[in-house]
Formats: C-alpha cells, structure tokens, sequence
C-alpha cells in the first residue's frame, strides 16, 4: 500500500536520512522522518491547545496545575487513539506484509509507525519534562514505547502493528472516563457513563487480554521460525516487552472488576465508593494505553 503523505526528499538530504538511519539500523526510518516530525508537532501543538480546550469546560481554571496538565493531556491523548485507530485498520489488509509476517516493509505501513514513534517521542518528552509529578516511572514507559516502535524501521513485525496498535480500542473510553470524573456534575449524564462503563469493560478485556495473548503466541510462533535470520535479542525485547504489558493489562482489569464489585455493592448498601480506575487515572490515566 502506498504512503499517502510520502514526500522525496532533496538528494543529498535523502544521501544523509540514509546514511544515519541505516547506520542505526532502521533504514526504512529515512522516508518517514518528516511524518514522525508531523505527528510530534501534532500532537504537541494539541497539548498547547489544551486551556483553549478548557475555557469551554467552567470548571477547568479552578483545576490545580497538575489536574489541568492531565486534561490537556488526555485531549491529546483522545486525538492520538482515534488517530491511530483509523490509521491502523487499512494496515490490517496491506497486501505487501502479507507474505512475510516478520521482516516486510510496506509504506503505508511506515506512515502507522511514524505516527506512532512521533506519539511515544512526544510520550517520552512530556514524562520527561513533568518527571516530578508522574515519577520515573512513566517516563521509562514513554521511553521503552518509543523504541520498541523505533525498532519496526529495521524493517521487523510491521505485520504485526496494526494487532498491537489496536489495543488503543480501550482508549476513548478511559479517556471519557477520565473527563466524566473531572468535570462538573452532570456535563455527561448517568447513563452515558454507564454504557461507557461497559464499553471500557469489553474493549480492554477484548483488545488488551483475549487479542494481546492471541497475538503474543502468532508473534512467537512466526519469529521461532526464523529466529536464525535475525539477532536473538530483537525478538526476545519485543516479546517480553509485550508480555510484561499483557500481565499489567490482567493486573488493570482484575482492579476495574473488583471496583465494580464494591460499586454494586455499594448501590444495594446505599454508600459511595471510589469511583472506577481512580487510582490509576488520578496518576496519569492515559498512560494505560
């Protein structure tokens, strides 16, 4: 499939992206730059856009300074998936990674990821630049993200994007999640978070555990095929970086239904409960993409 927004580049800038990329060894990296430096400027120009955001929300200046830095950022955040969720769903059909699961290229494939390392560079900036607030932590998060999608410039298991990516389905509705226990009362209805609620139940489960394993196993059985072809290592960080993920997503849901079950217990007792995913939100919800 093509690239719809590949440009060529003057040659003897074309000559140096070739040169430094394949130097790093991701030489399929020098005909996107311009894409990941488009996403990274997308992104953070929307995180700058965030008190424009805001001043339509009354209760968005009375916010302290870390609540109003999580807004803006799940403004972008909510941009990003839904971004990337359109993005990612031709890449499903792209008929050049089909025959080779592991060390295909494909350009429309190469515009995906260089949303997606432009998204994590942006990740890794501002766990960065806020490190006070978030901890190490999420830092490390944005970091470790930003270069296992580096790693699919080699090129290697761009087949496999579109399947990961597609985690971000849960997204959107933490996302609302998120805004519904920080905005006034009453901005989105009962009922609204409620079917919300649900969806963010069946997505994540569906995406991130039934989907995430399943992919797991079809990743480690097509690279066990070829494991002589490549350094041991490059499929060992992938796969236990994925993992590790996995393990934290059965961690995440097994505290959404437990916060579900104090909640309908609470309903017949009469109390309140913390609301779902407060933990995890108040730190810096978004980061469990």
């Amino acid at each position: 499939m093509i690239d719809p927004l590949a440009i060529e580049y003057p040659e003897r800038v074309t000559a140096s992206l070739d040169a430094i990329c394949g130097y790093v060894h991701l030489p399929a990296l020098s005909k996107h730059i311009h894409e990941v430096v488009l996403a990274f400027a997308l992104y953070q120009g929307l995180f700058l856009l965030g008190p424009f955001f805001g001043s339509f929300v009354s209760s968005y200046k009375t916010l302290n300074e870390r609540t109003r830095l999580n807004f803006d950022i799940h403004i972008v955040s909510q941009v990003q998936c839904l971004l990337i969720l359109a993005l990612a769903f031709p890449a499903f059909f792209d008929p050049d990674l089909q025959d080779d699961h592991i060390f295909a290229y494909s350009p429309y494939s190469g515009l995906v990821y260089a949303f997606a390392v432009g998204y994590f560079a942006w990740d890794s900036y501002v766990s960065l630049k806020y490190i006070k607030w978030f901890g190490p932590g999420f830092a490390l998060h944005g970091v470790a993200s930003l270069s296992v999608f580096l790693l699919s410039f080699r090129p290697f298991l761009m087949y496999y994007g579109p399947i990961f990516l597609y985690f971000e389905l849960s997204t959107p509705f933490l996302n609302v999640h998120w805004f519904a226990g920080h905005l006034p009362a009453g901005t989105i209805s009962e009922t609204v978070q409620l079917v919300n609620g649900i969806l963010l139940l069946v997505t994540f489960f569906s995406a991130r555990l039934v989907c995430g394993f399943y992919a797991i196993g079809r990743l480690t059985f097509d690279a066990w095929a070829v494991l002589d072809k490549m350094p041991f290592w490059l499929p060992s960080v992938v796969l236990t970086s994925n993992l590790l993920l996995n393990c934290l997503n059965v961690y995440w849901f097994s505290k959404m239904i437990k916060a579900v079950q104090r909640r309908l217990n609470s309903a017949k007792a009469g109390t309140t409960v913390p609301d779902l995913l407060t933990e995890e939100e108040d730190v810096k919800g978004h980061k469990m993409e």
